[in-house]
Order: structure tokens, then C-alpha cells, then sequence
């Protein structure tokens, strides 16, 4: 039932019949192919109080490891969601492929960004970071999506997000569940130009 609601709401998304969705809400996913329209908008989550349990975005919060840097007292470590979330995005290798084999997504429209939850932005991270993670499933993805290279625009729905915080080189990683649609080709958005 919940995957038809979807459909009918890319549907509708694709006739230019738009359903509200506020920031938190785990409304439909951008169509294929798609422009960023506006500046993305970040669901963040307060470090401090997050407990397992808790229900922020549409997802519950399955775990939570968390402890603060003494140096800026800056928040670091990682929560698990649990739901179900949709997302816009591009397929394609991680950016220190082959070191890490795990395909990748790089979520760029803003609706999609804003239903991602995310530690907030500090001196570390900009203020304009980039959203991607990587499919812990790789094999799942493999078969279901094909091979990352070349790159190609997804709509894909995972059933656990893990947002990851170190003050080094560290990535968010996700569940594949199913594959919504499978778009045209395009060139690689993790690598630097």
C-alpha cells in the first residue's frame, strides 16, 4: 500500500502537481531527471539529547554511540535509523575506489537532502557539506542496480540509515531495501573537479 502511495506521488510530482511535504517528513522522492531547484535544507539532530527509541524524521533512532571531542566539544560517533526512507540520487563508486569497494550514492536534490538526518553543521564539516553514503549491501546493490560505473541517477529506498561523525575520513552507510527507478547515466559527483 505504502509503495503505491509513493507511485501515485511521483506521479503526481512528475505532472508538476507537487504534494507539501514539511522537513522531517518521509514524503515521496524526487522524480527522474530532476534540476536542484532551491538551497538544500539539513534535518539535523541534537547530539546531546538523541536516545534510541526516539522518532525524528519519520525514522526511529535504533542506536546511538555518542560522545564529545574535549577539543571544541565537538560531538562525534553514530546513530542507526530505522524506516522507511527515499531518496533522489546518483550511483556510482566511492571516491577512493578501489581502496573501498562499496557503491555509493550521492543524494543532490534538496527534497531528498532534507530527509536526511545529519549531525549539525560546525567548523569541520562547512556550511554546505556534501550528502552521500555508501550501501553496507554492496552485494544486494550489485545485483539489483548493476555495477556503479558508469554513474546513473537512482530513486532507491532504504530501511537503515547510519550517520557517522569522526574528525577523520568516515562515510555514511545505508541498507538498500528496493530499487524505485533506475535513471539515464551521468558523470561521477563524489570526485573533486
Amino acid at each position: 500500500m505504502a509503495r503505491s502511495v509513493l507511485v501515485v506521488a511521483l506521479l503526481l510530482v512528475a505532472c508538476g502537481d507537487r504534494p507539501s511535504a514539511e522537513v522531517g517528513d518521509a514524503g515521496p522522492a524526487d522524480p527522474l531527471p530532476s534540476a536542484v531547484a532551491s538551497p538544500p535544507v539539513f534535518s539535523t539532530f541534537d547530539p546531546a539529547t538523541i536516545q534510541p527509541g526516539d522518532m525524528l524524521f519519520g525514522l526511529a533512532v535504533a542506536s546511538a554511540e555518542l560522545s564529545q571531542v574535549l577539543e571544541d566539544s565537538i560531538w562525534v560517533g553514530s546513530v542507526v535509523f530505522e524506516g522507511d526512507l527515499v531518496l533522489h540520487g546518483v550511483y556510482q563508486l566511492h571516491p577512493d575506489w578501489p581502496q573501498v569497494e562499496l557503491p555509493c550514492v550521492h543524494v543532490i536534490q534538496a527534497p531528498s537532502i532534507a530527509r536526511i538526518p545529519r549531525f549539525p553543521a560546525d567548523a569541520y564539516t562547512g556550511p554546505d557539506p556534501k550528502t552521500w553514503f555508501c550501501l553496507e549491501n554492496a552485494d544486494v546493490a550489485l545485483e539489483l542496480l548493476g555495477t556503479p560505473e558508469p554513474p546513473r541517477e537512482v530513486v532507491i529506498a532504504l530501511d537503515r540509515y547510519r550517520v557517522v561523525r569522526e574528525l577523520s575520513d568516515v562515510f555514511d552507510t545505508a541498507t538498500l531495501a528496493e530499487v524505485i527507478e533506475v535513471g539515464p547515466t551521468t558523470t561521477a559527483t563524489l570526485l573533486e573537479p
